[in-house]
Order: C-alpha cells, then sequence, then structure tokens
C-alpha cells in the first residue's frame, strides 16, 4: 500500500487530502487525512464584493499582462518587417548596420529611417532629392505657390 497526496489548487483555496492506495493506484482505500486553506480577502475588496463591484484581485494583473503580450506582438512584427525589407534590399544602409541578423536592434541603437548622419556628425534627411521633385511637382500645378 502506498499513501498519496492530492492537491486542489484553486483561485482563493488550496484543498489537500492523503489517501492510502494499492500499488497500482487503482483504487483508494482509506483516507487518512484532509483539509483546506482559504485564501482570505483583506477589507477593502470584501467592501467592494459586498457593493456589487466583481472586480478580482487579479484584474489589473491580467490588464497588464495583455498590454505586455500587445507590446511583444509589435515588435516581434517590427522584426520580421525588417528581415523582409533586409531581404528585398529595401532598408537605408546606416539603418540596416543597426539591425541584428534576427531584425532587432542592437543595444542603444534605433535609427530613424529618413534621417542619417553626415560627416560632421549632423542628421541630414536622405530624401531630400525626392522631396525638392515632389516639391517642385505641386509648385507646378500651381495649388500650393
Amino acid at each position: 500500500m502506498k499513501n498519496v497526496l492530492g492537491l486542489d489548487l484553486g483561485t482563493n483555496s488550496i484543498g489537500w487530502s492523503i489517501v492510502k492506495s494499492n500499488d497500482d493506484f487503482n483504487e483508494f482505500s482509506e483516507i487518512l487525512a484532509a483539509g483546506s486553506r482559504i485564501i482570505p480577502m483583506d477589507a477593502a475588496i470584501m467592501g467592494d464584493f459586498d457593493k456589487g463591484n466583481s472586480i478580482s484581485q487579479t484584474a489589473e494583473r491580467t490588464r497588464l499582462r495583455g498590454v505586455r503580450r500587445s507590446i511583444e506582438r509589435s515588435l516581434l512584427r517590427r522584426e520580421r518587417l525588417h528581415r523582409v525589407l533586409r531581404l528585398m534590399n529595401f532598408l537605408p544602409k546606416h539603418y540596416e548596420k543597426c539591425l541584428d541578423r534576427y531584425g532587432k536592434f542592437m543595444k542603444n541603437e534605433e535609427p530613424k529611417i529618413a534621417w542619417a548622419k553626415g560627416d560632421n556628425n549632423k542628421y541630414h534627411f536622405i530624401f531630400e532629392a525626392s522631396f525638392k521633385e515632389m516639391l517642385s511637382d505641386f509648385m507646378s500645378t500651381n495649388k500650393f505657390g
């Protein structure tokens, strides 16, 4: 015969028992001991519950876990996009050199995609020629100038 400890882990309580069993665990012959422990709620939570507020103690933790998951998914989408754009050679060189092989930014790096440091260590707009071309197209329509 063997003694078996059984646990019932609930949200606000823990139940336990010790039973005698045969060696194959097919049948239990005797309950040797049993008990439970109720995890108490403090007075403020009990007062809220009595008023009809059914928000649990873990509601804030659950909300924050959802926020963390959302942020993690957003970062994963950005990393996947970086990997695809790198394979297609669509990333500016200054931006691509700040990424590791998995599409994550290297430590203490997060460059702006449209701005790069020049020789004098000042940032410059790398799409300036395209911007001026677009500006001249707008001016030629005479609606903006």
